[in-house]
């Protein structure tokens, strides 16, 4: 098989899980910004476009924003096209005063109506109810959930977005659902940090086309520097496989035996 054969559908594969952009909106919360900031720059891959209320700027701490693969939007046309063009809306901290300015149609600043575009055009839209949740533990620590009335007033709005399609989230389930989102995207990502972590043994097989048994973290790569001329793979009990490494060989018929 011509070597541009073997590589197309490695290519093809790499060339869907590059360039995928998520739009940010930002508000001025405070609950659990560290740990979703984090999970957000995790997600090496991402490229992101950031819009930020004026109290997100003056209450975000600059090194979260600068941690993210991110473009900072501050003009309508940018944000317009990004609202048409990104793969996924993400709300990572949304306030009471944004949640309940969404629920109502108001669009005072370019996040309440990048969100509103957004919805009006279809779009999906997720949001991490963190900063606003009167039942989230950090605001019952803050003594902000002690009103029954005001909760179910806070709650209302909820429900009025998730009327309109938005998707609301805990912090803590944001890693889980990004990596639902883009599940090829995200396994390619993990394996390449485990691929850096990890040496990979290779150990000789005793036949005579000189195969080798492969362990730890197998990639793409691996199974094409090591395939047998009968286009078999040695692969010891316990490996990983990576997701390109596997359809690589589903896609072309490799017998995998295990040792």
């Amino acid at each position: 098989m011509d070597i541009k054969d073997l590589l197309r559908p490695i290519v093809a594969q790499i060339v869907s899980m590059i360039n995928k952009r998520v739009l940010l909106f930002i508000s001025g919360g405070a609950v659990n910004l560290k740990d979703i900031f984090e999970t957000l720059a995790s997600m090496n891959i991402l490229q992101y476009d950031v819009v930020m209320t004026e109290s997100a700027k003056k209450v975000i701490p600059e090194k979260y924003i600068n941690s993210l693969n991110g473009k900072l939007i501050e003009c309508k046309e940018e944000l317009t096209k990004a609202v048409r063009e990104d793969d996924l809306v993400l709300i990572p901290v949304m306030t009471r005063n944004t949640l309940s300015k969404c629920a109502v149609g108001i669009e005072d600043n370019l996040v309440t109506t990048g969100i509103a575009e957004a919805l009006m055009m279809n779009k999906k839209v997720m949001a991490v109810s963190d900063s606003f949740d009167p039942e989230n533990p950090r605001n019952i620590c803050l003594g902000f959930s002690k009103n029954v009335a005001y909760n179910r007033f806070i709650l209302n709005y909820k429900d009025n977005l998730c009327s309109l399609g938005v998707d609301f989230i805990q912090g803590d389930e944001l890693k889980k659902t990004l990596k639902s989102k883009f599940v090829l995207l995200n396994n390619y990502n993990d394996d390449l940090s485990m691929i850096k972590e990890e040496k990979k043994e290779v150990v000789e097989v005793e036949n005579k086309d000189k195969s080798k048994i492969l362990s730890g973290v197998i990639t793409a790569k691996d199974i094409l520097a090591n395939m047998g001329k009968s286009k078999e793979i040695y692969i010891k009990q316990g490996a990983l496989i990576t997701p390109l490494a596997k359809d690589y060989m589903d896609n072309n018929n490799i017998i995998v035996k295990y040792y």
